[in-house]
């Protein structure tokens, strides 16, 4: 899914709605997840907001930044 940017431990920052947010939260089981961003796109800060569903892997292009096992 796209990335506008990213945060640590699997945040995504979307484009504003949470339509990908509530649609992972809604299907089960809960399908991996994967974002793709740009890696000047991460934000350390970034904190969570109720209703944020972390991403298992993020990609970028300079490859995976992170991976959830």
């Amino acid at each position: 899914m796209p990335c506008v940017g990213f945060g640590p431990a699997g945040l995504r920052l979307g484009y504003g709605g949470g339509f990908i947010d509530r649609t992972l939260a809604a299907l089960q089981p809960r399908p991996w997840s994967v974002g793709l961003s740009y890696a000047h796109g991460f934000v350390p800060l970034l904190k969570p907001l109720a209703g944020d569903v972390h991403l298992d892997t993020l990609l970028t292009e300079e490859g995976v930044m992170w991976e959830r096992g």
